[in-house]
């Protein structure tokens, strides 16, 4: 039996991706200055270091959509560029990076799409080096519960959405992110016993085309 899947996950996946388009109110391509604690300042570097630090990663997930639907696979990272959103056998879609190029895969209606990696919200994620300074803005530093909230939203996307990336506050290790998309809703990725700088199959980061193989003009 195949496993049907909600199209709001669909949806949500597309929204954390941050590929489902623009507000229709834009907003102006600069970086809004804000006033820093010393405080404040440390954790932006820790944090920056602690991105830094992760070279590859290997981890189950829970997704949670806007509506409260939950979705779960595996995740797969290897800094710069590659990255993996796998959802079990039965799921009709894929997300993988080749380290250059992110695509989505819909096996259910045979179609790829494509995009720069770079120009997706997840894109600090994986780039050569990450870098939270100021070409990038970071409107305030939420605290609770043992945790850090940052959100990091690039001048450049501003209307395409932004990331939130939470980490353990006492171990800086990220646990979490969310991906907030051109119309303000909410998809968050939990990390479940994330297995970090570990050998990952470079096959883990290619996929199958499902597209029809397209046949050159018969010779007569």
């Amino acid at each position: 039996m195949t496993l049907k899947f909600p199209k709001i996950i669909l949806f949500s996946l597309i929204a954390t991706l941050g590929l489902s388009g623009p507000a229709l109110t834009a907003k102006p391509d600069s970086i809004i200055p804000v006033e820093r604690s010393e405080k404040d300042l440390e954790t932006i570097k820790k944090v920056e270091e602690s991105l830094n630090a992760i070279h590859s990663l290997r981890a189950s997930f829970v997704q949670r959509a806007p509506d409260g639907t939950v979705a779960e696979g595996m995740v797969y990272l290897e800094r710069p560029g590659k990255l993996r959103f796998d959802y079990g056998k039965d799921a009709p879609f894929l997300v993988v990076s080749n380290g250059t190029l992110l695509t989505f895969v819909d096996y259910e209606v045979k179609q790829v799409n494509r995009w720069p990696i770079k120009k997706t919200p997840l894109g600090i994620l994986v780039d050569k080096e990450i870098k939270l300074d100021s070409s990038v803005e970071i409107p305030d530093i939420i605290r609770f519960a043992g945790l850090i909230k940052i959100p990091v939203i690039d001048p450049k996307r501003r209307d395409y959405g932004y990331i939130i990336l939470i980490f353990e506050e006492s171990t800086m290790e990220l646990r979490a992110w969310e991906s907030v998309d051109a119309q303000g809703y909410t998809t968050r990725v939990a990390l479940v016993n994330p297995e970090y700088n570990v050998a990952i199959d470079k096959k883990r980061f290619t996929f199958k085309d499902p597209r029809p193989k397209r046949h050159g003009p018969r010779r007569r």
